[in-house]
C-alpha cells in the first residue's frame, strides 16, 4: 500500500505476497534500494518528482519465450517427444559428439509448409543461423535430389550438414490428435490438412474406391503424391486403434524411404570430409503459448558417399521403432501402455502406492524392461512367468502374491507371450546385445510351434517328462489345440504368439478364479496381449487383446478396454 509523506513515498508490504511478477511487461534497472523499517514497512529514498521515481525503464520490446511452456497432452499422446528447447539441445550435443562445428554446420529441414511448424525451424536458426527447406505438403521432402545438391553446395568450407524431416500432427487442449487451435481463428482444424485428406484418400481405396493417378500438372502434384505415398500403409492404418495417432507414424515411414533415396543419389554433394546427418521423427503441434513437440525416431549418420556410418539416436531417448506397427497394429510402446494402464486403473480405483504388479511374462531376459517400467511406477513386481510367458507359477505363486499385496490394495496382472521383429521387420526373431547374429524370439514357442506341426503332420504326442524339462512339454501340449490354426496362417510367426495368447488366457481364468478369494478387500485387474520386443536401442512394444477387472471372488466386473 503507497502512503505519502511530505518528500518520500512509503510503500507498506503485505504480511504475506499474494503476487508474484513473473515477467514484467518492460524490463526494469533499479539504481535505488529500498529500507525495510522495523515496522515492516518498505521506504524507498526517492524524491517527490525525480524522473520515473528513480528507475531506468528499458522499453524495448518484449518477446514472450514459450519454449518452457509445457503442454503435458503432447507427451500423453506420443511419449517420449521433447520440447522444441530440448531437441535443440539434444541434437547441438549429438552433433558436437560427432564432430560437427555449428559454425560450419548447415541445416536442412523437409517440414510441412504450414505456418505451425515454423517455430522449429526459428529455433534451429538460432543455434546454425539459418536453414535450407526441402519440404513441402505433409512434410515430404518434395525438393528432391535437386534441392539436396543445391543445399550440399552451400555448406560452408570445411563443413557437414544436418537434415530434420518429418510429418506433423497437432494435439488440442483436449488432448485430441490430428486437429489443433490456430491463432486468431476461433476454432481449430485439421493438423495435418494434407495429410488427412490423404488418408481420407487411402481409405475409400482400401475399400473399394477408385484409385487415382499422379497428374502431369503442377497445380496438385504434391497432393497426389502424398496420397500415393500413403497408399501402401493403407491396412495398417484401418486397423489401428487410433487413426490420427498411427498417420504420423505411416507418413514417417514413407517420407524415411524417400530421404534415404534422396541422400543415396546426392550425398556425393557434400564436399571434402562433410558428413550427413538425418533426423527424422514426427512434429507435435500445440496451441497457441505452448511449445511444439517432435519425437525423434532415427537420427543417422552418413557419410558423402551415401553409406550409413553410425547411428546417433542418443541412448537417454526413448526411440519407437514404427516397424512393429506393420506387423502388430495396434501395439502400444511401453511407455504408452504403462502410462495407459495407470491412467485406466487409476479411473477404476486403484491408487498406485497401493497396487502390486504381477506378471507373468517369459524368462527370456529381452521382457525385462517392461517389467522395470512398471516398477517404476508401482515400485516392484511379483514374478509368475515362465518359459514362454506362460504362467507356471500357477494358482499357488497367485495366492503368495495376493497375501502381499498392500493393506487396502489392489493387484494387476500383466501376461502374455513374446514375439520378436527384426531390424527388418521379419516376425520370430531378433538382434540381441552383443551378438553379431540375432535368433529366435521366443525360442520356447518357436521349438513348441515345430513340435505341434510334427504332431498335426503324424508325430506321436510326447508324455510328461520328468522335472527337467516339464515347462517347455506344457508349453508343447497347451499350443496343440491351435496346430490347424497355425498350420493355415499366412505368416506362421505372427499367428504364434496370438495362439499362445489364447492358451495362456485361459489358464490364467482358471488362476483368478480359483485364487482371487486370497485379495482381502480389493480387486483384480488383468492384461492380457502381446509383448514384441525389438533391436537393441529401441522401445519394446506390449499388443493390449484384453483388460478385464475381477471382483476378489473371481467374478468378472468388467471390460477395463473396449
Amino acid at each position: 500500500m503507497l502512503s505519502n509523506n511530505d518528500d518520500k513515498i512509503e510503500v507498506t508490504a503485505p504480511e504475506r505476497p499474494i503476487v508474484t511478477v513473473t515477467q514484467p511487461p518492460v524490463n526494469v534497472k533499479v539504481n535505488v534500494q529500498p529500507k525495510v523499517l522495523p515496522s515492516g514497512k518498505v521506504e524507498w529514498a526517492v524524491e517527490k518528482g525525480s524522473p520515473n521515481f528513480g528507475l531506468q525503464l528499458d522499453e524495448s520490446p518484449v518477446v514472450e519465450d514459450v519454449s518452457s511452456n509445457v503442454f503435458p497432452q503432447a507427451t500423453k499422446a506420443f511419449p517420449g517427444a521433447l520440447t522444441n528447447s530440448e531437441l535443440t539441445v539434444m541434437i547441438g550435443e549429438v552433433l558436437e559428439s560427432a564432430g560437427y562445428d555449428k559454425d560450419k554446420t548447415l541445416v536442412a529441414t523437409s517440414l510441412c509448409c504450414d505456418e505451425v511448424n515454423r517455430p522449429l525451424e526459428t529455433d534451429l536458426s538460432q543455434v546454425y543461423n539459418t536453414n535450407f527447406n526441402m519440404g513441402g505438403l505433409a512434410g515430404f521432402p518434395f525438393g528432391g535430389a535437386v534441392s539436396f545438391g543445391a543445399m550440399a553446395a552451400h555448406i560452408p568450407d570445411g563443413g557437414s550438414c544436418a537434415v530434420v524431416y518429418g510429418p506433423h500432427v497437432g494435439v488440442d487442449h483436449d488432448g485430441s490428435i490430428g486437429t489443433v487451435e490456430r491463432r486468431g481463428r476461433a476454432n481449430g482444424g485439421a493438423c495435418c490438412g494434407s495429410a488427412v485428406a490423404a488418408s481420407g484418400y487411402v481409405s475409400s481405396v482400401f475399400n473399394g474406391g477408385e484409385k487415382g493417378s499422379i497428374p502431369d500438372d503442377a497445380l496438385d502434384a504434391q497432393q497426389a503424391m502424398v496420397k500415393e505415398s500413403l497408399l501402401p500403409y493403407a491396412e495398417r492404418l484401418e486397423k489401428a486403434e487410433d487413426k490420427m495417432k498411427e498417420l504420423p507414424f505411416a507418413l514417417y515411414d514413407a517420407q524415411t524411404d524417400l530421404m534415404k533415396e534422396i541422400i543415396s543419389k546426392s550425398a556425393g554433394g557434400v564436399a571434402g570430409d562433410g558428413k550427413i546427418a538425418v533426423l527424422g521423427g514426427i512434429q507435435i503441434n500445440t496451441p497457441p503459448g505452448f511449445s511444439d513437440y517432435y519425437l525423434p525416431l532415427s537420427f543417422d549418420l552418413y557419410d558423402n558417399k551415401g553409406n550409413l556410418v553410425e547411428d546417433l539416436f542418443p541412448k537417454t531417448v526413448e526411440r519407437a521403432f514404427p516397424k512393429v506397427l506393420d506387423v502388430f497394429p495396434g501395439a502400444l510402446t511401453n511407455a504408452e501402455l504403462v502410462n495407459k494402464v495407470t491412467k485406466t486403473i487409476e479411473g477404476s480405483g486403484f491408487v498406485s502406492e497401493k497396487t502390486l504388479v504381477a506378471t507373468s511374462l517369459c524368462c527370456d531376459e529381452v521382457n525385462r524392461p517392461l517389467e522395470t517400467d512398471l516398477s517404476d511406477v508401482f515400485d516392484t513386481n511379483f514374478h509368475m512367468g515362465g518359459l514362454a510367458g506362460f504362467p507356471f507359477g500357477g494358482a499357488t505363486s497367485f495366492g503368495a502374491m495376493a497375501s502381499h499385496i498392500p493393506d487396502g490394495g489392489d493387484t494387476v496382472v500383466v501376461f502374455g507371450p513374446h514375439v520378436g521383429v527384426d531390424s527388418q521387420g521379419t516376425a520370430g526373431t531378433v538382434e540381441r546385445r552383443g551378438r553379431a547374429n540375432g535368433g529366435s524370439c521366443c525360442g520356447s514357442a518357436v521349438a513348441a510351434s515345430g513340435y505341434v506341426a510334427g504332431v498335426f503332420g503324424g508325430d506321436k504326442e510326447a508324455s510328461l517328462p520328468d522335472i527337467v524339462d516339464a515347462q517347455q512339454y506344457f508349453v508343447g501340449k497347451m499350443l496343440l489345440p491351435y496346430a490347424k490354426q497355425l498350420d493355415e496362417a499366412e505368416n506362421r510367426m505372427v499367428e504364434l504368439p496370438y495362439a499362445l495368447y489364447d492358451a495362456q488366457k485361459e489358464l490364467m481364468k482358471r488362476i483368478v478364479t480359483e485364487k482371487a478369494s486370497a485379495v482381502a478387500d480389493g480387486k483384480v485387474a488383468v492384461l492380457g496381449g502381446i509383448q514384441i520386443n525389438t533391436p537393441e536401442g529401441y522401445s519394446d512394444y506390449y499388443l493390449p487383446l484384453n483388460f478385464d477387472l475381477y471382483d476378489n471372488k473371481g467374478s468378472f466386473i468388467k471390460n477395463l478396454w473396449e
